[in-house]
């Protein structure tokens, strides 16, 4: 894994979380068949993936900025 790697990965994380967040957008319209507690769930699962994937692209980020700045492999 090299630098060019992390950086297509940290893009690939981006748009994914980009992506739930707009089915957060589109869900909490509540313009579906979902149950109220259905969508509560569906939604708090939504914001742990949010959560979770931009804790990943952070840690690239400073990955990236270490090896960048010529830090240790």
């Amino acid at each position: 894994m090299n630098a060019a790697y992390i950086a297509a990965r940290v893009r690939r994380l981006d748009h994914l979380c980009r992506g739930i967040a707009l089915e957060i957008v589109i869900v909490s319209k509540a313009d579906d068949p979902l149950l109220y507690l259905e969508r509560r769930a569906y939604l708090d699962a939504l914001h742990l993936m949010v959560s979770g994937v931009e804790a990943a692209r952070l840690v690239l980020v400073k990955a990236r900025q270490r090896i960048d700045r010529g830090g240790r492999w």
